[in-house]
């Protein structure tokens, strides 16, 4: 088997590949990216013959599809808005697909490539993460219990005894965090899907400890691309995500925003072009604290329906130096890769983890790695 890791020395990237190289018997690894040197130096740190490097810019098509060929599966762990270049790539390399979402959006796009990789007998799995990811697959299995469907409600949240150099740190990608401030959020009401404005619908949840109660906001994410087609025939009629945060780090983002530092329009600056979010995104990346990281994430799907409610829970913890966010991230995308590979999935074409993924296979590699995913019943 032989996974390409596209981004493989990022955040994401490198995580994923460290499971894939720990993980997968029989597995070549490539780890690839614009940075041929990044590469080189995460490749050797494993001193492994199976484990190499390439040096491409996936914005080169010829350039990609040379590296994609003869692979098995490519793991896209770049920002998602090359991910429609990646595809492309991987249908002329005849390679399947993984990827971490495309915030709606870009996720409707991807999806329109269905019949191309149905045709070729590939396998493109949209949204490998947590959320979406995780979250899609939680879905599937809370809704086996129901024969009707109204309504699915996700959410996730966090707490953090880390200590950092400051109150305001950011927790995961600025690219993403400030996507998701801006853009309207979709919401399916009453089988009707609105884009409302974005971090309204604040709603207070209440999480087991340490986190507690935590207020959650809409916010653009991916499930809504495929959960009111996926769960058509059970009777979805509502569908919301929402991402919690303190009242005050959301202020503190806002005013970030209001204040130009995450504009993407280049400035001139002592004589060079720079965009003021590239700036903000290399300051804030200091205030992460090095060493141990002690922080946990909860994941939530919570569906109702028939007189029912099922709510799905996965609970995830840092481990070491790598953050909970980091790792029920990055860990899904490489489970179903390998899962992939190992001809675990036997669907083809474009397709959301809710309706290719076996929940059961999926949830005890997650547990293999001290992800734990709980299901409650309620009547």
């Amino acid at each position: 088997m032989r996974i390409v890791v596209l981004g493989g020395y990022g955040e994401m990237g490198s995580t994923a590949t460290a499971d894939l190289v720990r993980t997968c018997k029989n597995c070549d690894v490539v780890i690839a990216g614009r940075d041929g040197g990044k590469a080189r130096a995460y490749a050797k740190s494993f001193r492994k013959e199976n484990v190499t490097y390439a040096g491409v810019d996936v914005g080169n098509r010829s350039e990609l599809v040379r590296l994609l060929r003869g692979a098995d599966v490519v793991l896209n762990a770049v920002v998602y808005k090359m991910n429609l270049d990646v595809m492309r790539a991987a249908l002329e390399a005849r390679c399947s697909y993984v990827d971490l979402g495309g915030l709606f959006h870009m996720t409707k796009r991807q999806l329109r490539l269905h019949s191309e990789f149905k045709k070729r007998g590939l396998i493109a799995i949209l949204g490998c993460g947590s959320t979406p990811g995780i979250t899609n697959v939680m879905a599937a299995y809370g809704a086996r219990e129901m024969d009707r469907l109204r309504d699915i409600r996700v959410t996730f949240a966090a707490h953090s005894k880390s200590v950092y150099k400051t109150h305001f740190v950011l927790p995961y990608s600025v690219y993403t965090l400030v996507d998701e401030f801006t853009e309207k959020p979709a919401v399916l009401e009453n089988g009707k899907m609105t884009f409302v404005e974005p971090m309204t619908g604040r709603h207070v949840f209440d999480f087991p400890k340490p986190v507690g109660k935590a207020a959650g906001y809409y916010t653009l994410h991916s499930e809504l691309a495929t959960f009111p087609s996926s769960f058509k025939e059970k009777g979805l009629r509502n569908c919301s995500f929402r991402v919690t945060f303190d009242d005050d780090f959301v202020h503190d983002v806002k005013l970030l925003i209001e204040a130009g530092l995450t504009s993407t329009k280049p400035v001139r600056i002592g004589g060079c072009m720079v965009r003021p979010i590239d700036v903000t995104a290399r300051e804030t990346a200091r205030l992460m604290p090095k060493g141990k990281i002690d922080d946990i994430e909860y994941v939530r799907v919570e569906l109702e329906g028939g007189g029912k409610t099922v709510v799905v829970d996965a609970v995830t913890r840092s481990d070491g130096g790598v953050p909970a966010g980091t790792r029920d991230t990055a860990i899904p995308i490489s489970i179903m890769a390998q899962m992939i590979a190992k001809g675990q999935v036997k669907q083809r074409g474009v397709l959301p983890p809710e309706l290719c993924i076996e929940p059961t296979i999926f949830f005890k590699e997650l547990a293999r790695r001290k992800i734990k995913v709980t299901k409650t019943v309620r009547r």
